[in-house]
């Protein structure tokens, strides 16, 4: 007569903690199929369990203990247990789970095991933001396609790469905006963010393509510009002009024709790679377009190219040479790693030029055709948007 599901359990708890081996399998099944969710494939039958029990084995210390805190004992096939783990008698750091296990008819022997294991990082409530976020870009993934054998297969849609955007949106979103402060990044999130830091931010908006510091350097005072480090203002203004140059570029890609391109470039000026990430996420989700011709550019192109040209190269000088007083080029430099330290965000800014560059190239990719000369500008960044919108 085979154990109940829960003295069964318990004693391959026991011979977990024992660190014997050769009991613990004993209480798997050949065909068992064990599911850790750290993990991103189940390990399937007993001698993928048994390595994955020895090298979890491996460098761990003897009195790091598996500690059953509830286990059920309704059902004589299956259970489930409340579980926690402590080191020498202390309860360890992120160190509880939960695990259902279910025997087999047959063998009475462990046949399917999952095991949830306590976050390290607790989103809260931004998961639940997280998962409004995403769920119209899983619909559109997970909804069937019709067969077309007649399609190509560059001409179908490409869900993995959406889905692989997807997950850095959420990742760029969390890390750099939400995620607790100092936990992954130094600085606040958007939820704790500090006065200064907040004023930080107001002044250098208030400095937009450096048009108010131009207007007062000769002699207009009709607002003042507020005093910002040149350092940071050339950072920012750079940035933004960037993401200005992407609104033709994104009106000439034809792959993203069903989105709502200029209401979701307004909102990347402000918010940058939260929007953008999920645009490029969501051109992904149909085929590209059979016609390969290079769309024509219009008058609205080259006037945003020359503006980002030249707002972009100017706030690349005034960052060396802008506003004196606060230094000369090791101090700015010196300022400049340190807010890389300590300043969230300077970072996004940072993260978002590597981002840009990125979309840049895929989105040049996609509209210049490849016969077509001018196609290495897509590998300059800013600079190289900035002047096929011109040319």
């Amino acid at each position: 007569m085979t154990k109940p599901a829960h003295l069964m359990i318990k004693s391959l708890y026991q011979a977990i903690n024992r660190r014997d081996i050769s009991a613990a399998i004993d209480c798997i099944d050949d065909e068992c199929v064990y599911e850790d969710l750290n993990f991103p494939q189940p390990f399937r039958g007993k001698a993928a369990v048994q390595q994955l029990f020895e090298e979890s084995y491996q460098g761990v210390p003897d009195d790091l203990l598996f500690v059953i805190d509830d286990i059920t004992t309704g059902d004589s096939s299956s259970t489930g247990v409340l579980w926690h783990v402590e080191l020498d008698g202390i309860p360890f750091p992120n160190g509880r789970g939960v695990s259902f296990y279910r025997l087999s008819e047959t063998t009475g022997k462990l046949i399917y095991a999952r095991d949830v294991v306590e976050p390290p990082i607790k989103p809260g409530k931004v998961a639940f933001w997280i998962i409004r976020l995403v769920t119209p870009l899983v619909r559109r993934l997970l909804k069937r396609q019709p067969e077309t054998h007649a399609m190509a297969k560059s001409e179908q849609p490409q869900p993995w790469v959406a889905i692989a955007l997807a997950l850095v949106a959420i990742v760029y979103t969390y890390v750099l905006l939400l995620s607790p402060p100092n936990q992954l990044l130094p600085g606040e999130p958007i939820w704790a963010i500090q006065p200064e830091t907040l004023q930080e931010i107001l002044d250098e908006s208030l400095n937009f393509f450096l048009i108010l510091p131009i207007l007062n350097a000769v002699g207009i005072h009709v607002m003042e510009s507020p005093t910002v480090h040149p350092t940071l203002e050339a950072l920012f203004n750079f940035a933004e002009a960037w993401i200005f140059m992407f609104l033709p570029l994104l009106l000439l890609d034809k792959r993203g024709r069903h989105l709502p391109k200029v209401l979701m470039w307004s909102v990347a000026m402000f918010l940058t790679n939260v929007i953008l990430t999920p645009y490029m996420a969501l051109r992904y989700t149909v085929p590209p377009p059979q016609d390969k011709d290079e769309p024509e550019k219009s008058w609205l192109a080259r006037l945003f190219g020359w503006i980002g040209l030249i707002v972009g190269t100017l706030a690349i000088v005034w960052g060396f040479v802008g506003r004196p007083e606060f230094g000369d080029l090791a101090q700015r430099a010196q300022y400049f790693r340190e807010l890389l330290m300590s300043n969230r965000v300077t970072i996004a800014f940072c993260v978002d030029l590597v981002l840009f560059s990125i979309f840049q190239g895929v989105l040049l990719t996609a509209v210049i055709p490849s016969n077509k000369r001018g196609r290495w500008l897509r590998y300059v960044p800013f600079w190289g948007l900035a002047v096929w919108l011109i040319i």
